[in-house]
């Protein structure tokens, strides 16, 4: 698989580990992969979510809200920054796109949820340098085919080792 050079760089966090890389050929295998994330997510889980635009950011988090057993429904936060979709695992879904960089987590206010949903980050480029914890970290990468993606998945921590050493 040839993954296209652009111009999109992803975040790095200085304790990031490389745990796994997932090649996903379709719609499909993005959908799996979704659930498989949704299926093992629990309260505390904070994922943070690094690709260009059109990469499959949102259309992943749609899939791990449904993997987790809820029936929201899920559409880019981008206007409203935060989405909460309940559940058996609640969800927080952010999208900081529209967000300036270097912006700290308290000035947004989402910190309240990290210890009591499970949260997704979109564009965590934009708040980084503020996410001391320990978070999962999955960059998506672009191919030379439209429709596969690359997925690597980076632990920061014990727990996000953990995490991903349970997705199949």
């Amino acid at each position: 698989m040839i993954i296209l050079d652009n111009k999109f760089e992803h975040f790095s966090k200085s304790n990031e580990v490389l745990e796994k890389t997932i090649i996903s050929k379709s719609l499909d295998d993005t959908k799996n992969l979704g659930f498989s994330i949704g299926n093992n997510l629990s309260k505390g889980n904070i994922i943070l979510l690094s690709g260009d635009l059109g990469a499959g950011k949102t259309e992943l988090v749609r899939s791990i809200v449904l993997g987790s057993g809820s029936d929201g429904f899920v559409r880019s936060p981008t206007f409203v920054l935060i989405n909460n979709y309940e559940g058996p695992i609640n969800i927080t879904h952010c999208d900081f796109y529209r967000m300036a960089e270097n912006l700290e987590v308290e000035e947004i206010g989402i910190e309240e949820y990290f210890e009591e949903t499970a949260t997704l980050i979109e564009w965590p480029e934009r708040i980084i340098k503020s996410l001391n914890m320990d978070c999962i970290i999955i960059k998506i990468y672009f191919s030379e085919n439209e429709n596969h993606r690359k997925f690597s998945f980076f632990s920061s921590g014990n727990k996000s080792k953990e995490f991903i050493k349970g997705l199949k």
